[in-house]
């Protein structure tokens, strides 16, 4: 309870996890922390420190003061020479059965502390504070992962995300939890876990060496060096690093990482200022959320572009090969504008606020330098705008030369069918693998949303004077609009029909 930086107060409970366990156990052992802290003022601290991996304090009660250490087993084992046993002092002899101990503990996945003390009638100095101590015991910590980690961790394997544990555990407390949360395979090899005192120094890394460290999963006992050379390496090898952390330790591995991922309510105030993203709630499975509406906020912009970029590119491909082969102008400024303001800008915005893809996360990471519009995405871009193109020219070709019907009849034929086309056009952004009726285009509400909302401008549009006579729309006969729902899904079926087979 001494050698202890929770807050344990009547109004206020908060500070490291196994500080706080403790408090509690002690608590409900009917011992008042409280009053002890009290009773026994502390006069000097060695704080926790990751290399050493112990912390002390000395404290003072009446005349007498008492050094407190707790910390990993082999680093408080090498400060003591003595052994409390039944309340009496002897000679620390047996050091190695309590080494198996601390193995079989961390085997059954605990976390371990040991514990000692000293007292002496004078202050002792820093120089001293860690000498001659007396071995006191071993505490186990029970820190079961949520039971959704698991669950997290085999979408991060589907998405092509490697998960590697680094901590400051036993390797074999470390071991066991990876295989609870499937972070190891039960039979996984002894390569799989590396301990910090076995990790070879970075600066003259063999060949073989790099490639044991880059196929371990998990590192147990690592100093934040060992965290920050680790890092790089990763780096080095074309890995972009996503660093988790919450203490002071994790500072220079946060900074270090790609993505240094920080808590926000366990974490350190340096953890969290260092940090490009903060979890609020402190849970490993925010992180798939945040990636999964990551990959859908890019693949929505990509349907966003392509959308419009094929659409105008519809447009101007209809103006330019009318105009060359004399064919009356199936499209008008003012009927340019109209589309470029109304038909284009509201799905192209509905696409923004996609779900993304039903299987997005099962699928691997891109590469961090491959751009919006890859050679696939321009092709397709050029597929979808020459095929609403084709049903553009098409009914312009028909009206004029088989109808022989007037040029205004032709423009406004041609206007309705490039607006329904590119309506239409929204269904050819999905992948190609994905079912036509069920994607995330059609599952996506806001697309019909707003393709009902265009075709109500539309028909506001066609039934108002003033904006028609603008727009130079006339009234068409059923039979003509027929012929425009007939080119304008023609254009749908033919970019379909080119983009599976």
């Amino acid at each position: 309870l001494l050698c202890n930086d929770a807050i344990y107060t009547a109004t206020e409970k908060h500070g490291d996890s196994m500080d706080l366990a403790i408090t509690d156990f002690a608590s409900f052992a009917k011992y008042d922390p409280i009053s002890i802290k009290k009773n026994n003022p502390e006069k000097m601290e060695v704080a926790f420190d990751a290399e050493r991996k112990m912390m002390a304090t000395v404290n003072k009660h009446q005349n007498t003061y008492y050094v407190y250490t707790k910390g990993a087993f082999e680093s408080i084992v090498e400060c003591c020479d003595t052994i409390l046993k039944n309340g009496k002092t002897e000679n620390f002899e047996n050091k190695d059965q309590w080494h198996q101990k601390v193995d079989d503990l961390a085997f059954q996945g605990l976390r371990v502390l040991a514990f000692a003390y000293k007292e002496s009638k004078k202050n002792p100095t820093y120089k001293t504070l860690l000498q001659q101590l007396t071995f006191i015991g071993l505490v186990g910590f029970i820190d079961p992962a949520r039971e959704d980690v698991k669950a997290t961790i085999a979408t991060y394997k589907s998405a092509g995300i490697r998960v590697v544990m680094m901590t400051g555990d036993h390797p074999g407390t470390a071991k066991k939890i990876a295989q609870e949360i499937g972070l190891l395979e039960l039979d996984a090899s002894n390569d799989k876990v590396l301990a910090g005192k076995n990790i070879p120094d970075m600066d003259n890394l063999s060949e073989t060496d790099k490639n044991k460290l880059l196929n371990a999963t998990v590192f147990a006992r690592v100093t934040p060096k060992q965290k920050l050379d680790l890092i790089a390496l990763f780096q080095q090898n074309n890995n972009i690093v996503g660093m988790i952390g919450d203490g002071i330790n994790d500072v220079p591995a946060l900074k270090k990482a790609d993505i240094g991922i920080a808590m926000g309510i366990r974490g350190t105030e340096a953890a969290r200022e260092m940090a490009d993203v903060i979890l609020k709630d402190d849970k490993f499975t925010s992180i798939e959320l945040a990636i999964k509406q990551g990959r859908a906020i890019f693949e929505n912009i990509r349907q966003f572009v392509v959308y419009l970029l094929s659409s105008n590119l519809a447009e101007i491909i209809s103006v330019g090969v009318a105009a060359l082969l004399a064919l009356p102008s199936p499209l008008l400024p003012l009927q340019i504008l109209f589309l470029n303001l109304i038909t284009d800008i509201f799905p192209a915005l509905a696409l923004g606020l996609g779900k993304g893809e039903i299987d997005i996360m099962e699928k691997p990471p891109r590469k961090s330098d491959e751009p919006i519009m890859t050679l696939i995405l321009w092709k397709s871009t050029l597929i979808y705008g020459l095929c609403i193109t084709a049903g553009v020219l098409g009914i312009t070709t028909y009206a004029h030369f088989v109808l022989k019907l007037t040029p205004i009849e032709i423009n406004n034929m041609a206007f309705f069918t490039l607006i329904f086309a590119q309506l239409l056009n929204v269904f050819n952004m999905p992948k190609r693998h994905l079912s036509f009726f069920k994607n995330e285009v059609t599952l996506n509400p806001w697309v019909w949303y707003a393709i009902i909302f265009c075709l109500l401008l539309m028909v506001a549009a066609y039934f108002t004077t003033p904006i028609a006579k603008a727009l130079s729309i006339i009234p068409l006969t059923a039979d003509k609009f027929g012929l425009v729902v007939l080119f304008g899904f023609g254009s749908l079926a033919m970019a379909q029909i080119i983009k599976r087979f």
